[in-house]
């Protein structure tokens, strides 16, 4: 059998045949003697302790997340001449486990069974541990039972057998070269996943996930994804390819399976909706993988996020139930774990449909696709704030204070009405979204008239501007790409920045992204309107892209990998750099045809911000080169084009990173 070289012994040598006559008092029960002698001189001696530490993790201090003074972009070109000035490096930076943040002491789940390779620490390694957490696996009930047990990617041995078993039995659809990877290596990549992909789309609730109660193909796939996160990219197609053909099957063996119960007079939809969202979630993470992975898979993208989208439509984009807020004071222990595991439930569907919205809107910001959820589908909550979604139990659950969430369409209108309201990161996220695939319908709209409509694009502004004041008064929200905050607010300041662009220009490298042919980027130019408020607008916001690697240092930024290299802020950078490049080369035009009195005084302004910008870095001397300001505009031009390749440089984990980066030092190079 393919998984048996895998199987874990024991160092002796021997195998496990389950029976353990030597028990302990308090229920524990071991194959050998020694190891019963071991576990009473460990454990039984330090009880106090073990009780000791248990309750403080029970009852954790309350604890507020530090609200940044950060705040975005002046709407009305108030540049702020403290921009490079202020110091956003926390001191963490140079940490080794920064680019791997631990969770925070309050929304870290605790972790005794956890049978990853061990930390650095001055006790040797317990060699009961494996034991202990074999017998503590086979006693769990459930998700929610064992939530304080556990963390998300740790694999007992039962759980990793019924893994590899589960997995054999789609031998037939596997590819050629298919193996299961070993328990260690699968419990690596999800941690990988958990820590650090799963904070760009958060919808799997790690507190109460059970690899043991998981399908194959969401493990295999948010595998996939943490070992591209670690840079294992062989291993990371391997897993891939295993997801897909198992999930597949599945869903094949499903619709055959639905073509035989759909008889006269059932209820279909009830039918429909056992594809679960577990299969959604798989497809989420195949999706996700295969769109900025590799050219060769670029089609699986395509293809499955068509399959993504009917799946999510069939499962229902509505509330299953009615959402009340309920007061946790008058309830007991047994009542609040009972409104805790209801509201998870509930929160991780909306989650997940959500985060199939903005990955298909990905999608069609990225490769000019036909939006395939539209905004007036979609009929759930807005997500919760961070707090309440990492408690790791009901106590902690409680005491972040879950507040009544707002439903995605009443949030969507009241951004045209100017109404501002604080909300979560993820759902600010999520609404700028919905503002752009608004925009990108309305410039695909060749019957509206965009010139003779200055209205609607007022309405847009106003809409962005209510956008980012409700980002402003987000306490989760910041510009530091640091920040334990996470990275959605950082990742949403790059939508905007997209939408600004969008409204001011047909300016889209969609066919260059979608073909990943470099020469149709070189040619790519942008159609921008006659010079206006709107245009200022948006060369302001894709200065102030550039100023954030710049303020950290592009050498540093290059060599090191840092949470604002998410997709959301390469497309945007992207984005920004032609923008910047074209709006200097129709600088350069206007003021050799006119002279440089014909420019405006925000024009002059916006030109002073780029040559600070430029003045920070390496190419500084490119503005100390004597010419007349038509040349030296047009210098400025293929100087923040080079400045953007160099930010692009250095090791990637995605590839269309390593594309754009070529793409950008093609365009300098013929500049």
């Amino acid at each position: 059998m393919p998984w048996s070289e895998n199987k874990d012994n024991t160092d002796d040598g021997y195998i496990d045949t389950r029976e353990r006559p030597f028990a302990c008092e308090c229920g524990q029960a071991f194959t050998r003697k020694d190891l019963l002698s071991r576990h009473l001189r460990l454990s039984h001696s330090q009880l106090s302790d073990v009780l000791s530490g248990r309750d403080e993790e029970d009852h954790p201090e309350p604890s507020r997340l530090h609200t940044d003074e950060t705040t975005g972009d002046d709407p009305d070109l108030l540049f702020d001449p403290q921009l490079f000035m202020q110091d956003i490096l926390p001191p963490n930076l140079f940490d080794l486990d920064a680019n791997f943040p631990l969770p925070s002491a309050q929304t870290r789940p605790p972790s005794p069974g956890s049978n990853d390779f061990p930390r650095f620490s001055s006790r040797l390694p317990d060699l009961d541990r494996a034991e202990r957490e074999r017998n503590t696996d086979e006693d769990h009930s459930g998700a929610f039972s064992d939530y304080t047990t556990i963390t998300p990617w740790s694999f007992s041995e039962s759980a990793y057998e019924g893994f590899c078993l589960e997995v054999e039995s789609y031998s037939a659809v596997l590819p050629h070269d298919w193996h299961v990877p070993s328990r260690n290596a699968l419990s690596r990549n999800l941690e990988s996943y958990f820590r650090c992909a799963q904070e760009n789309l958060p919808f799997l609730h790690s507190a109460t996930f059970s690899v043991a109660k998981t399908d194959v193909e969401l493990l295999l796939a948010a595998a996939a994804m943490g070992a591209l996160n670690r840079f294992e990219t062989s291993c990371s197609y391997c897993l891939y390819n295993m997801a897909k053909a198992i999930l597949l099957e599945n869903l094949r063996r499903q619709d055959l399976e639905l073509s035989t119960l759909m008889l006269p007079g059932q209820d279909h939809a009830t039918l429909q909706r056992r594809n679960g969202l577990g299969k959604i979630q798989s497809l989420i993470l195949l999706v996700a993988y295969a769109s900025w992975a590799g050219k060769d898979i670029l089609p699986d993208a395509i293809s499955l996020g068509g399959r993504l989208s009917v799946l999510v439509r069939q499962h229902g984009l509505s509330e299953m139930h009615d959402s009340t807020h309920v007061d946790g004071e008058l309830m007991d222990v047994a009542e609040r774990k009972g409104a805790w595991c209801e509201w998870v439930t509930a929160e991780e569907r909306r989650r997940t449909l959500l985060s199939a919205y903005v990955l298909l809107s990905l999608h069609s910001i990225a490769y000019d696709i036909p939006p395939q959820l539209l905004n007036r589908d979609m009929g759930v909550l807005l997500p919760s704030c961070v707090e309440p979604w990492k408690a790791t139990n009901p106590t902690q659950w409680h005491r972040s204070n879950v507040y009544p969430q707002c439903l995605f369409q009443q949030a969507f209108r009241s951004l045209f009405d100017g109404n501002v309201s604080p909300v979560s990161s993820f759902a600010n996220y999520v609404l700028i979204h919905s503002l752009l695939q608004e925009i990108s319908i309305w410039n695909g709209d060749v019957t509206v008239g965009r010139l003779a409509k200055p209205e609607t694009a007022n309405a847009f502004e106003t809409a962005l501007r209510t956008w980012q004041s409700s980002w402003e008064l987000t306490h989760e929200s910041t510009l530091d790409p640091l920040s334990e905050k996470g990275p959605l607010g950082l990742n949403a300041t790059a939508l905007l920045r997209l939408a600004y662009i969008r409204l001011s220009s047909n300016l889209a490298p969609c066919r260059a992204l979608l073909t990943r042919d470099i020469s149709n980027l070189v040619v790519q130019r942008t159609w921008m309107k006659s010079p206006s408020a709107q245009v200022d607008r948006a060369v302001l916001h894709a200065a102030h892209a550039l100023s954030i690697p710049v303020r950290l240092g592009i050498e540093l930024v290059t060599h090191t990998r840092l949470p604002f290299r998410g997709i959301e802020n390469s497309l945007s950078s992207l984005e920004c750099a032609l923008l910047l490049r074209d709006w200097l080369v129709m600088v350069a035009t206007i003021t050799r045809s006119c002279g440089p009195d014909a420019l405006r005084k925000t024009e002059r302004k916006l030109l002073d911000i780029v040559s600070g910008i430029i003045k920070e870095t390496s190419l500084a001397d490119t503005l100390d080169v004597q010419e007349d300001d038509s040349s030296r505009y047009q210098r400025m031009a293929t100087t923040i084009l080079r400045l953007w390749a160099q930010i692009f440089q250095g090791v990637h984990v995605l590839e269309i990173d390593r594309f754009i980066g070529s793409g950008l030092r093609l365009l300098a190079d013929a500049a």
